[in-house]
């Protein structure tokens, strides 16, 4: 029986500064060094995962974006997408313009340049709100943003996520007129925002595109029979719903923890490694 172990990035294996620690590095390294199966499954795109998780040995099937995308680390195939029909995003920037919400588009590069898995970020400048100024600092002169004047310049094709950062108060109420209008054609995530105290992260992605689509989509890739999980924040709760056993970190939610096989030392104590260094158990070799 082939256990994977399947692990969300912040707040959970990466340290609170966003890197995973030395300690970290060396037990997860050793671990896959002998044979042990780990998994990514995480918000960030493949470019990010890759840029947070410098020194990390990680290998094949990974979740991205939360779920829309499978993607094999080793070989940089894409083995499973999902993007949101065109007329959707259109009606769903509707809403959040009715409401005032400035998203974040997430899109596919269609551009003939583009890399593999490459992909652009859009807004509208000049209707920044806190989060997305925060955001975009956070990042940089990033190569994927594309900023544009009007609602109407948003791209459509190949849009994959639209996103608003913004209080609770805030999204909340536009959380419920999507869920409500389109709950049935699409995810719908509202959860806190890891790094920025007060902001919480509104989602819209298209069906199929959550950690438990997307840790049934990793287990079957990885020829595995049983799923080991570790997470923090809402959009976890999908995949702890598939898992065999899924473990929240001390930091994490109430809620994360009440559906939680048991609650592991927090991110800053290094709970996942240490948990996978006492209880993991690497897979005999034939």
């Amino acid at each position: 029986m082939t256990t994977l172990y399947v692990c969300d990035l912040d707040g959970t294996l990466l340290s609170p500064d966003a890197s995973p620690s030395a300690f970290t590095v060396d037990t997860v390294n050793s671990l896959v060094a002998q044979g042990l199966p780990i998994a990514i499954a995480t918000a960030r795109s493949v470019v990010s995962l890759r840029r947070v998780t410098e020194g990390l040995r990680l290998e094949g099937p990974a979740c991205v974006y939360g779920g829309a995308f499978i993607v094999d680390l080793t070989t940089g195939e894409t083995l499973v997408d999902h993007v949101i029909d065109p007329e959707l995003v259109d009606e769903v920037l509707g809403v959040f313009a009715e409401n005032g919400a400035a998203p974040l588009v997430y899109s596919l590069d269609s551009s003939p340049e583009a890399e593999a898995h490459a992909d652009t970020v859009g807004w509208v400048r000049g209707a920044e709100g806190p989060g997305i100024e925060w955001y975009l600092a956070e990042r940089g002169a990033d190569p994927r943003f594309r900023p544009v004047a009007h609602p109407s310049e948003l791209t459509r094709d190949g849009t994959f996520s639209i996103v608003a950062l913004a209080p609770e108060a805030d999204l909340e109420p536009v959380r419920r007129i999507l869920d409500s209008r389109y709950g049935d054609r699409l995810t719908v995530t509202l959860q806190p925002e890891t790094y920025l105290e007060g902001i919480h992260w509104l989602e819209v992605a298209a069906l199929g595109s959550d950690k438990g689509a997307g840790v049934r989509e990793l287990a079957r890739a990885w020829g595995a029979d049983r799923v080991v999980c570790f997470g923090d924040n809402l959009n976890d709760l999908p995949m702890f719903d598939v898992a065999d056993e899924a473990y929240a970190m001390a930091n994490a939610s109430d809620e994360v923890k009440a559906r939680a096989t048991g609650v592991i030392d927090s991110n800053a104590d290094d709970g996942v490694a240490r948990w996978l260094q006492s209880n993991a158990r690497i897979p005999a070799q034939h």
